[in-house]
């Protein structure tokens, strides 16, 4: 009996998503899931660790960095980057599998068909880092000022940054990816619409509300 394979193409994914989810809808096993999860790990940690080369985030030391000798200087930075190159890994490694995770626990589809799903959108949030990156650089934006997010909106809202960080986190990519992590779900799983809508907008309820509170805790006194 002839066993339907599913070759996984990333960027056929997001150009050609109907036909790719119900190609991997009736597959019974997907090609080159390795390769192109190692891939996608890789530019994760390249972009993190570009960030930390700018040195984005490195205000939480700023003053160890600044008081030290050239030599402190240049291994704290190194350290931070190391750290930064590792936080990419644990970030692909929290969007591609926590997040598959959740879904297997509440859908009824099979574990590999959805780190599939989560493999087709996470260069999307890759990009969403690399523009934030650009525009902290070139622009002296953070990314809760993002004009891709709403956090410019909740700027002239309120002044409690809580608020703002969580609205930040909200952005036009975060839309992309929930449309296609619907779309593919309504086409792998039976489950009803609203049901599947409830599941993906909870984790990223999760996601958004855990990132906004570590960017409100003053990191700075806690160290």
């Amino acid at each position: 009996m002839r066993v339907m394979i599913y070759q996984l193409r990333i960027l056929k994914g997001l150009l050609y998503p109907k036909r790719s989810f119900f190609q991997l809808e009736k597959a019974e096993s997907v090609y080159d899931l390795r390769l192109k999860l190692f891939l996608l790990f890789l530019m994760s940690t390249l972009v993190f660790a570009v960030s930390g080369f700018a040195g984005i985030g490195s205000h939480v030391f700023s003053s160890e960095l600044t008081e030290g000798s050239s030599g402190e200087f240049e291994w704290l930075k190194s350290y931070f980057i190391a750290g930064r190159f590792i936080l990419g890994l644990f970030y692909a490694a929290l969007i591609i599998f926590f997040q598959a995770l959740w879904f297997w626990t509440l859908t009824d589809v099979p574990y590999s068909k959805l780190v599939v799903l989560q493999a087709f959108i996470f260069p999307i949030l890759l990009l969403e880092q690399a523009i934030n990156i650009f525009l902290t650089v070139q622009l002296n934006l953070p990314w809760s000022s993002s004009p891709f997010s709403l956090g410019p909106i909740a700027q002239y809202m309120t002044d409690k940054r809580y608020f703002i960080y969580f609205l930040g986190c909200i952005s036009l990519f975060k839309v992309w990816v929930i449309s296609i992590q619907l779309y593919g779900l309504r086409i792998l799983s039976r489950r009803r619409q609203l049901s599947l809508f409830g599941i993906v907008l909870g984790v990223h309820l999760i996601f958004w509300l855990g990132s906004a509170f570590l960017a409100f805790l003053d990191f700075k006194k806690i160290l």
